[in-house]
């Protein structure tokens, strides 16, 4: 398949590159006929229009602004789309203008390979003249530059598409470390008999795996045969999440040869997923317990993913104590701890389905076998529900004996602080312990839980810390080549693109590293990237937040519409900035799956009633023109407020408007009215919206952060008078 391919000066172009290390150097004046420096400040800003204004062939001037440059400004040049004129061919120039200068410095090592990528696939795209003349600029440029890994694939690339097989096998002669291009590009040229450990392996998932899966075509059978064929336009289906198809491949690959599901365990999981929702679980069922008789005592990792998805698939068909009985049988072969514990996981959530009295005892049985605590904090949270709900205070003590010692502190708080309370309201007879006891538990092991940890310091008079005065050493190791080149896209502008270069690859990254990204996303005004950023290491194991952690993590964004607009609802500021932080991370665009919008993640009906409110009362008229304009942060924030205030107003307290909120009026009523005589701080525990249970402690959790950094607050006495 073949597109419409950019069209460029080809002299043009070449002449510029050769010319690109003495423009560096040089310090030429100018850039697209502006001052270097201007040119400089614009880019930076995502100001492309001056990239827009210039000829393709004149591009390669945006070397002299760094070797990096022109990759940042060919992403934004990218985004804009391919039907502006011409968008492509300035892309494409911009990539190759970046990847060739990178190439003879011998650095940037990342941006090589990112704009080798970019150029991978244009050249995939171009006609077979254009492919000759991009060949021919590359073999121009000297021995030392061909070795680059980068331009070594891209010549593959081009001689496969010129037909030139033999010198794909000679090009990779020696080579050892071979990209998923290079074993495309090789695998293609020789039909060699590992196309099924190419398709089928459980190597990552490139875009060299698909686009050769296409190329390959009809050969494919014909190469390695019908099975493998089929069962890789599965695997294609299955990362589509096309479980239908996914499913019919996986049958004809079954037919053609059953063994090679057992020769590629990795298959077995997919077959299992395409079985559960590709709408034939009872099929599956069958062939899992027919290999489950077949494999008794033979390779236990494929055995183990059979007695899983067994399980999977008859817990979808509601047979709860068979699919149990599965789990606990995969539990005794996991492979892994991740394993053993999505077993463990499976059994306890469908008891707390079923039969949620028999949960407590099930974490008795299962909890020494459990590796990560905080793996089952969900589990745990439904049980305390049902326990409060169902006022089961002395099994809610017996499963807080178990898991004292192990589990997550926000968990141990969250328990700890609800048997503090209902001992001081007197609901637990005789108390296991003084609720001094429980509350101070909650304090000293809710280092996770700014909630539980500032609720249980109000109740004994202390002060709830976020941070310690302390703080512990952090990982110090080192990828500068990386941070360097995602740092670039917010000197050239390109901030808003970063996070998918980021969000998949934060583990190789030091906490050091990650804040100085998210510091990077806070200065360019991502308020909802940084705290990502900051998310992806806070909860490491060991690490401490500091005070910097948390200001990126709570920023003071639209702090000049959120504290008067806050002041005029006559609403604690730092209620506003944690609801703000909670609906939104003050991504003003979003739009939620329901169809909320903004900052305030308010509905459409919502806002309109609440602009009216606002006019009546000699306000701003917001739908002048005849719409809401909801992405505009002054108008959202000034809407959720006064809705904020409005709830306030007909509900007992700030945290019962939280939850009418989230949940809505009519339910909260609901709720209140069958457990009226607990409260506030109890019924919140009772809410059987996992969704709004948790929007109330994440809100008064954000809020309390808020007044600690902000308003020179105690957390305690934010949450005080909340309930």
């Amino acid at each position: 398949m073949r597109g419409s391919a950019p069209r460029f000066s080809a002299f043009l172009f070449v002449s510029l590159v050769s010319l690109a290390g003495c423009l560096v150097s040089c310090g030429a004046e100018t850039v697209l006929g502006l001052p270097r420096d201007e040119a400089a400040s614009r880019l930076k800003k995502g100001d492309i229009t001056f990239i827009l204004d210039s000829p393709p062939e004149a591009m390669g001037e945006l070397i002299r602004l760094h070797v990096s440059a022109p990759y940042y400004a060919g992403l934004l040049v990218k985004a804009r789309g391919p039907s502006a004129s011409g968008n492509q061919d300035r892309a494409a120039v911009l990539f190759e203008t970046s990847l060739i200068a990178a190439c003879i410095g011998g650095k940037d090592g990342r941006l090589q390979r990112e704009a080798g990528g970019e150029l991978m696939r244009f050249l995939l795209e171009w006609d077979v003249p254009e492919v000759e003349r991009f060949l021919g600029r590359l073999e121009g440029k000297g021995r030392s530059l061909l070795s680059a890994p980068a331009i070594r694939s891209l010549r593959a690339a081009c001689f496969y598409r010129l037909g030139r097989f033999a010198d794909i096998e000679a090009l990779y002669a020696g080579v050892g470390d071979r990209s998923p291009w290079d074993r495309a590009f090789m695998l293609l040229a020789a039909g060699e008999g590992s196309a099924a450990d190419f398709f089928l392996g459980d190597a990552s998932l490139e875009e060299a795996r698909p686009w050769a899966l296409e190329e390959f075509g009809d050969r494919l059978a014909e190469t390695a045969g019908r099975a493998v064929a089929e069962a890789a336009a599965g695997h294609a289906a299955m990362v589509r999440s096309a479980y239908g198809e996914g499913l019919a491949h996986f049958r004809a690959a079954l037919t053609a040869e059953e063994g090679l599901f057992f020769r590629y365990p990795a298959l077995v999981g997919e077959l299992g997923r395409a079985f559960q929702f590709g709408s034939a679980p009872n099929e599956g069922l069958t062939l899992f317990q027919d290999w489950d008789v077949r494999l008794q005592g033979d390779k236990p990792e494929l055995r183990y993913l059979v007695l899983y998805y067994a399980g999977r698939i008859q817990r979808q068909l509601r047979q709860y104590d068979q699919a149990a009985a599965y789990f606990d049988r995969a539990l005794d072969i996991a492979p892994d701890e991740l394993q053993a514990d999505a077993c463990i996981w499976y059994i306890l959530s469908m008891s707390l389905q079923e039969q949620p009295g028999e949960t407590a005892a099930l974490i008795g049985n299962y909890i020494t076998r459990w590796h990560q605590d905080d793996y089952f904090a969900d589990i745990l949270d439904r049980l305390a529900r049902y326990l409060v709900a169902k006022r089961r205070w002395d099994t809610l003590a017996e499963v807080f004996s178990l898991i004292e010692l192990r589990s997550d502190g926000a968990t141990i708080a969250k328990y700890a602080y609800i048997l503090g309370r209902a001992v001081s309201e007197g609901l637990i007879k005789p108390a296991p312990r003084p609720a001094e006891d429980y509350f101070r538990i909650a304090l000293d092991r809710g280092n996770a839980s700014f909630y539980y940890r500032a609720m249980a310091a109000s109740q004994v008079g202390a002060a709830a810390v976020p941070i310690p005065s302390d703080q512990r050493s952090v990982d110090q190791r080192s990828n500068a080549d990386d941070l360097g080149f995602l740092l670039g896209f917010f000197e050239y502008g390109a901030a808003g693109l970063a996070y998918d270069f980021i969000k998949d690859d934060t583990d190789r990254f030091s906490p050091v590293e990650l804040r100085t990204l998210a510091a990077a996303f806070a200065a360019a005004e991502h308020w909802e990237e940084s705290i990502r950023v900051v998310t992806a290491y806070a909860g490491r194991a060991g690490y401490v937040m500091t005070r910097q952690d948390l200001v990126f993590y709570y920023p003071r964004a639209f702090a000049d519409l959120v504290e008067p607009l806050a002041r005029d609802a006559e609403i604690p500021v730092e209620l506003l900035f944690g609801l703000i932080r909670t609906e939104s991370a003050f991504a003003p665009g979003i739009r939620s799956r329901v169809g909320a919008v903004g900052l305030t993640q308010l509905m459409p009906a919502t806002a309109q009633e609440m602009a009216d409110r606002i006019r009546r009362r000699g306000g701003p008229n917001y739908a002048e023109d005849g719409k809401l304009h909801l992405e505009d942060p002054a108008v959202n924030i000034h809407l959720g407020a006064v809705y904020l205030r409005y709830l306030m107003d007909r509900t007992e307290s700030p945290l019962m408007a939280l939850l009418a909120y989230n949940g809505g009026m009519g339910r909260l009523r609901r709720w209140r009215n069958a457990e009226a005589k607990l409260p506030g701080d109890l019924f919140l525990e009772t809410i059987e919206y996992n969704e709004t249970r948790e929007y109330g402690r994440k809100v008064l959790s954000a809020a309390a952060a808020y007044g600690y950094l902000y308003y020179d607050m105690t957390m305690e006495a934010v949450l005080a008078d909340t309930w």
